[in-house]
């Protein structure tokens, strides 16, 4: 792997501080794809010793969206606007966890995508799927930009 691509891989986690600690990874970003992985840790439990609810469902989120902005029309970038999680069973702290996602549809306007996590032995954690709405980047002076004619 190149230095742009490390660099382009690590760009939606060392734009969001959020996402930077949470400590997860991007493993794999293509056209309409992008698969993640998280190390479950302490910092990330609930009681009973499982991954919370809300740090799945981020990464759910996080991957389906770097899928879309894969596909995300020059001037734009995506921001979620409709998020379903299906929660199968709990992350386990210590357990390494996947989540794929791919995008089934992008329009003009918006995209929609699904995702799955699952643990390093393939058992599933949670389905996902969302909806992304194309917002337009504002210029240096404030100004939305104009989408670009296809």
């Amino acid at each position: 792997m190149t230095a742009a691509d490390e660099a382009e891989r690590r760009k939606p986690f060392e734009e969001s501080p959020f996402l930077a600690m949470l400590g997860a990874e991007v493993v794999d970003r293509g056209d309409g794809t992008a698969t993640l992985a998280l190390n479950v840790s302490e910092m990330h439990l609930r009681t009973r010793g499982i991954a919370h609810g809300g740090v799945i469902a981020t990464l759910l989120d996080t991957a389906m969206g770097v899928a879309v902005s894969t596909q995300t029309l020059d001037g734009c970038f995506a921001v979620t606007c409709q998020l379903n999680v299906h929660f199968i069973r709990p992350g386990w702290n210590g357990e390494r966890l996947l989540i794929s996602a791919k995008v089934s549809h992008s329009g003009a306007t918006t995209s929609v995508a699904q995702a799955e996590m699952t643990t390093a032995d393939d058992v599933r954690v949670a389905l996902a799927s969302g909806t992304f709405s194309f917002v337009r980047i504002p210029n240096a002076d404030g100004d939305l930009l104009e989408r670009k004619p296809d």
